[in-house]
């Protein structure tokens, strides 16, 4: 029986299918990982349609001279609204694109300081998309932020 000598061809095709393996295992992993993204929102045709509705809340946003902001923070996600907005009625929408089971609506509930804070507990680690949606003396605005919660 003949011994078998590992030479520099063999070390090559060893070297290239461990180097293939790998490389279909990633992209097999990249496959699945956009199985279970969930980016369709089972009424978008809907939210389609009032989508100039939309437009016109943010361009009201958008003048308003101090602009509300969404801040994330040690302690989990804290809107800040201008201290001259007065009787504020809305909602906060958090909106996860990789898991639904974890959107959620929460109704807009200022804080003497004109914030809102969502604590860390409520919300998981990743991407969120958050959209505040609110209507002071009857004018209508509209907020959306992309975040990454660590």
């Amino acid at each position: 029986m003949a011994k078998f000598k590992l030479n520099w061809g063999w070390s090559m095709l060893i070297v290239y299918l461990i180097f293939m393996s790998v490389f279909l295992f990633y992209f097999w992993k990249s496959f699945k990982e956009l199985e279970s993204n969930e980016l369709v929102t089972e009424d978008y045709y809907e939210k389609e349609l009032v989508y100039g509705e939309v437009l016109a809340k943010k361009h009201n946003a958008d003048t308003m001279r101090i602009q509300v902001q969404i801040i994330p923070d040690t302690d989990g996600l804290r809107i800040q609204f201008p201290p001259y907005v007065e009787k504020i009625e809305g909602k906060i929408i958090l909106y996860k694109p990789d898991n639904s089971k974890l959107d959620r609506e929460i109704i807009l509930e200022l804080e003497p300081d004109f914030s809102q804070k969502i604590p860390k507990d409520q919300l998981i680690p990743g991407r969120w998309d958050v959209k505040l949606d609110w209507k002071t003396k009857e004018v209508p605005y509209f907020i959306e932020k992309k975040l990454t919660i660590k």
